[in-house]
């Protein structure tokens, strides 16, 4: 709820406009849209922020990142309101009005390009050889959310054989979710170790994540492993190797080349869905039927 307040008074201020909500946003912006040196810095937009959200001393806010956005002579800002999930901000500087939301895939084929990059997702995966379409997930294994995400996507997967579920690593920062990377690597080295108990492994760390810390998590993460029946000391030693390091970084990479900032993020057939946990579920059962329809398309 405070985010929403945020969000319209931030609106309001400025005289925004913002998407509609709970919809699948856009791929990243095409690097040849701006130059960079055209882009405001982020003492400029810091400046701008200041200016439209300083009255209120309780309104804080991170700059992540400036970008050329698909929309000529148009920056894309990632900020994070009050340490809240990211928001986007589509500022023209030349005539200093702004859009907040999202950009939305919009065609008769929208999902086209973002199913393209999603090509390179290689993680763990179940359900169907030759899908009809495949799901690909962007998960945190700290998060709450993909916690509460996770049966409901394995429900999903029985549901509709047809369809092939990946799990890609996404970690958030560790201001964040401080074990997350942790987690991410040992479940990586898992996967490479005994793909068959990834699922298990997956299960262990969501069923125990509130007793996790980092203090603890070596520990806690290496006796999960040693729980599915493998050798916990040779995971650990994978945990650190510069494959693992690059296997995580890709699957954060490909992320983010789809604007992915928060998990889970899911993508169905390339449509970007988020809040899995919030959808009622005969609600996500028509949209992954509707895209088995629209399949490729």
């Amino acid at each position: 709820m405070k985010k929403i307040i945020l969000l319209v008074l931030f609106a309001a201020a400025c005289g925004f406009a913002q998407a509609p909500a709970g919809k699948p946003s856009s791929p990243p912006a095409a690097s040849g849209n701006a130059r960079p040196e055209l882009l405001p810095s982020k003492d400029l937009v810091d400046v701008a922020l200041r200016r439209t959200l300083g009255y209120d001393p309780a309104t804080s806010w991170v700059i992540y990142d400036i970008t050329a956005s698909p929309i000529p002579g148009v920056a894309e800002i990632l900020v994070s309101l009050n340490k809240q999930e990211p928001v986007h901000i589509y500022w023209d500087t030349t005539t200093q009005t702004a859009i907040v939301g999202q950009l939305l895939p919009f065609g008769p084929s929208p999902f086209d390009s973002i199913r393209a990059k999603l090509q390179a997702a290689d993680g763990p995966a179940m359900g169907a050889a030759k899908p009809s379409i495949v799901a690909i997930e962007f998960s945190d294994l700290e998060c709450p959310h993909c916690k509460a995400a996770h049966p409901i996507i394995e429900k999903l997967v029985a549901d509709f054989p047809q369809v092939r579920f990946i799990f890609q690593q996404f970690p958030l920062p560790a201001n964040l979710h401080p074990w997350a990377m942790k987690a991410a690597q040992y479940a990586d080295c898992v996967a490479k170790a005994k793909p068959e108990v990834f699922w298990k492994y997956v299960d262990t760390i969501f069923e125990n994540q509130g007793g996790i810390a980092l203090a603890t998590a070596d520990d806690q993460l290496k006796g999960f492993a040693a729980a599915v029946g493998l050798d916990a000391d040779k995971i650990v030693s994978c945990t650190t190797s510069l494959e693992t390091e690059a296997r995580v970084k890709k699957s954060l990479d490909l992320g983010r080349s789809l604007d992915v900032n928060q998990t889970p993020t899911i993508f169905i057939n390339g449509r970007r869905v988020l809040g899995v946990a919030d959808i009622p579920y005969p609600q996500l059962k028509n949209l992954v039927q509707f895209e088995i329809d629209h399949a490729g398309k």
